[in-house]
């Protein structure tokens, strides 16, 4: 059995837990999406770095592309690039705190986030991400409308934005997770599909017009232990366009609904 589902979105987030930019092409190399996630920022004392699951506020603020690695926009309108000699003091400034912008070197980082009540200490957990990158499992994810529209009508007041769910790549169609477990090709990109994408807090946090709501995360919990979207791996680097189709072989016996 086979299947195809166009490309309806590229998205590339230049710094972990800032908002992202849309994009029309994405370039895949061997370690994912370049320009994705390359910078991260670490809280000077320690060098670990921040998400939006201990630092909500790193949401509001969006990054993007910049031939000085990226530019950051915040909330209070200042911008300015990572290369910016200030950069550390502005983003200080802002959060309240000494941190850093980290670019990613290819050694290992460790995540400082919150178990549970931040107020807490004892809540204060730490994670190594994967060898070289700011990606938390997988270089790829991607999400599709019909995994939106089937986890809306399960919460329909909730505000199911692809903002809160940050992939790469948005197909149109059917749920996404037929394809587990298969290689897929994207344009001129050949993508292992190779897990679901777990859910955590950070779906719940508010941003740039979206309320916090814990039952976003609560919804997927009952419906799919918490799982939403797929993980991928790059196979063959190339470029995905939008407007691309998603194209994979033997999904198995699922049947398609569009």
């Amino acid at each position: 059995m086979s299947a195809a589902l166009p490309v309806v979105q590229l998205w590339r987030y230049p710094v972990k837990s800032m908002g992202g930019e849309r994009a029309d092409r994405l370039f895949l190399g061997p370690s994912g999406v370049v320009g994705d996630r390359e910078f991260a920022v670490v809280v000077a004392a320690t060098g670990r770095v921040l998400t939006a699951k201990r630092e909500p506020r790193l949401l509001d603020a969006t990054a993007r592309r910049h031939e000085a690695g990226a530019e950051l926009t915040l909330p209070d309108g200042r911008r300015f690039t990572t290369a910016d000699p200030d950069a550390d003091a502005i983003l200080g400034d802002w959060l309240g705190r000494p941190v850093q912008l980290r670019r990613q070197t290819g050694r290992v980082h460790t995540v400082e986030e919150y178990r549970a009540d931040p107020a807490e200490p004892s809540s204060l957990s730490t994670f190594d991400l994967p060898v070289g990158k700011f990606v938390d499992e997988a270089p790829v994810h991607l999400l599709s409308q019909g995994a939106l529209r089937a986890a809306g009508a399960r919460h329909p007041d909730g505000s199911w934005d692809v903002r809160r769910f940050r992939p790469n790549v948005l197909l149109s169609g059917p749920e996404e997770d037929v394809f587990l477990g298969t290689r897929a090709q994207i344009g001129n990109v050949l993508l292992d599909i190779t897990e679901a994408t777990k859910r955590c807090v950070m779906v719940t946090q508010p941003q740039r017009n979206l309320p916090k709501d814990r039952e976003i995360l609560r919804s997927l919990v009952r419906a799919s232990a918490g799982t939403f979207g797929v993980y991928a791996t790059v196979a063959r680097p190339g470029t995905v366009l939008l407007g691309d189709t998603l194209a994979a072989e033997n999904i198995g016996a699922r049947e398609l609904v569009p």
